[in-house]
């Protein structure tokens, strides 16, 4: 049986782990040449795929959520 993360477009990743790692989206364009709507979108894929929110958005930032642990595990472990 295939999981989630099996099916997950590298772009997809790559632009939750800058997201992730900047934790803004209007920063992200100019570090992956893709518009804050792309990738909220492509955000929202990454989420509709594993069945969960993996960021929490505000008006100015994004925390990731305790379920992003499957995706992007909380580095020094």
């Amino acid at each position: 049986m295939r999981t989630a993360t099996q099916d997950v477009d590298t772009s997809l990743l790559r632009t939750f782990v800058v997201l992730a790692e900047t934790g803004t989206f209007s920063r992200i364009d100019g570090l992956i040449g893709r518009s804050q709507s792309a990738v909220s979108g492509q955000i929202a894929k990454l989420e509709a795929m594993f069945g969960r929110a993996l960021v929490a958005r505000d008006t100015r930032n994004v925390r990731l959520t305790a379920e992003r642990e499957r995706l992007w595990p909380r580095r020094g472990r």
